[in-house]
């Protein structure tokens, strides 16, 4: 939808999500996934080991170097990898294997620093074991602006319409693809309390949880203090002023390691 221009004529984006609390995110994490392949030279594992090139210990170094990564990147970075695909029996040096990886940050800046570091880190696999390698980009998210007089609104909102367990903001948080919209608008996300506290997102209690009444009632409360925060912005022009001026703040705060 960003993509295509549906954002371009918003001045504020609201959404909401169930959760385990009521509440406003002050970040995300964002975050970038790859895909990477690696190609080798197929042959025999015993008869001519010295004629092949194994593109799984490509695979494997690239691990260990991220290890060794980890130790020189901000607290906050998360880095995730699986083999997908490991390359076939174990008598054979396998030509082909792949991997995905997820890397996050909350500063899209410096995860972007990190990604040329984890580059580097997959070239020298590359040039270690002699085999080629590709790195395909599948999914990219930006962490979120925060705009904290939006959080506010929604927050006044949420406890004029009685909503549960009205908690402060997260201190862990994932990834979303509403990042990406909040850094072309002013947006925020109110999370509506409908499953016990301590449940995790995407859980099988989440799962259940989503098709009790607390689930329904916490739809019409999201949608009640959506529309009572859009009237407080659309009827208070000091509010959005205050709104887009923290918003430019923040962004160009947030684009700087």
């Amino acid at each position: 939808m960003l993509e295509k221009g549906c954002f371009n004529d918003i001045d504020v984006a609201l959404m909401m999500h169930g959760a385990p609390d009521t509440t406003t995110d002050v970040k995300s994490l964002a975050l970038s996934n790859f895909t990477v392949k690696f190609h080798g030279v197929r042959s025999h594992a015993a008869l001519a080991p010295e004629k092949g090139r194994s593109a799984l210990d490509g695979l494997l170094i690239l691990f260990q170097g991220i290890e060794f990564l980890r130790e020189h990147v901000r607290e906050e970075v998360r880095m995730h990898y699986t083999i997908t695909n490991a390359g076939g029996p174990a008598n054979v040096v396998p030509k082909y294997a792949e991997a995905k990886f997820s890397l996050r940050s909350y500063d899209r800046a410096y995860l972007n620093h990190v990604i040329e570091r984890f580059k580097k880190v997959v070239q020298g696999a590359s040039l270690m074991t002699e085999t080629d390698y590709e790195i395909i980009e599948t999914k990219s998210l930006n962490n979120k602006i925060p705009v904290l007089k939006l959080n506010e609104i929604l927050m006044d909102n949420a406890r004029l319409t009685n909503a549960p367990r009205i908690s402060p903001p997260r201190e862990k948080t994932g990834s979303t693809d509403f990042g990406n919209v909040m850094y072309h608008v002013p947006g925020s996300c109110i999370r509506v309390a409908f499953v016990p506290e301590g449940t995790s997102s995407h859980s099988d209690e989440f799962l259940v949880a989503g098709k009790t009444e607390e689930a329904h009632d916490a739809i019409l409360l999201g949608a009640k203090i959506l529309a009572g925060s859009a009237y407080d912005i659309i009827t208070n022009k000091e509010y959005f002023d205050e709104i887009k001026r923290e918003f430019e703040e923040n962004k160009n705060k947030s684009n700087k390691i």
